[in-house]
């Protein structure tokens, strides 16, 4: 990936990349982003220091021409404080474009990587992050950049952090089954009921396991009638009522 600032350097890249990228510089450059809109790529679009308005001018021309956009959230520091990453602009651009895909471009120093890994948790799907072989290097990118070790820890980080977030859809889990068994109430007798006898909210009290009627049917289970002679203290069951 490389970045180009002028109409050569994107003819230059156009052969090399199979995306744009354009930056927070640029996105008010609105010639210059229909220039590289006429490749017919998709566009990574960095969004420091613009407001929505500006955000929206530039996202409103790509998506006129066709190109897949993703909208990176980034601070235009050098480096970024970690107090300035404002990392919850990335929930807004989710939400206010949210036919872009949401990403993240960092100028934090790389340290334990934590700025990127929240990045990820708020939705972030492309992450955009300088990369060098010394930090020891002269230049503007070098000493905020990450090495392979930060990568190597990130990515063993986001593996815990994935096997931690684990199904977005919320469902009771196999291994929850016993727990449902124990731990939930059932609908219980606390005194002797007759067959034939009517059964009254004051019949019944709730208490663990939950291996007979739910508590959430005693609307069902009052008004019925005991099929048998049913115990003080007896979990009830369907099979006992009519």
């Amino acid at each position: 990936m490389s970045t180009p600032f002028d109409v050569n350097a994107a003819e230059f890249l156009n052969d090399l990349m199979p995306v744009f990228k354009i930056s927070s510089s640029d996105i008010t450059n609105i010639p210059f982003i229909e220039y590289m809109c006429a490749f017919g790529k998709p566009i990574l679009l960095s969004t420091g220091a613009s407001d929505i308005s500006e955000i929206k001018f530039a996202a409103d021309v790509i998506s006129k021409h066709g190109n897949p956009l993703c909208l990176l959230h980034c601070i235009l520091n050098y480096p970024t404080l970690d107090e300035n990453a404002n990392l919850g602009m990335i929930l807004d651009q989710r939400i206010k474009f949210p036919e872009a895909i949401p990403g993240y471009s960092d100028h934090t120093l790389p340290g334990n990587m934590d700025v990127l890994k929240t990045a990820v948790m708020l939705g972030a799907v492309i992450l955009e992050k300088h990369f060098t072989f010394n930090k020891e290097l002269p230049g503007n990118d070098h000493y905020h950049a990450m090495d392979k070790d930060d990568l190597k820890h990130f990515f063993i980080d986001m593996e815990r952090m994935f096997l931690l977030m684990g199904n977005f859809r919320k469902n009771p889990l196999k291994s929850e089954a016993n727990s449902i068994l124990n731990a939930r109430r059932s609908l219980v007798t606390v005194k002797r009921l007759k067959a034939g006898e009517i059964i009254t909210f004051e019949h019944l009290t709730w208490k663990r396991p939950g291996s007979g009627i739910s508590p959430k049917y005693i609307k069902d289970v009052t008004g019925k009638k005991a099929l048998i002679d049913i115990e003080e203290d007896s979990v009830l069951k369907w099979s006992m009522i009519e």
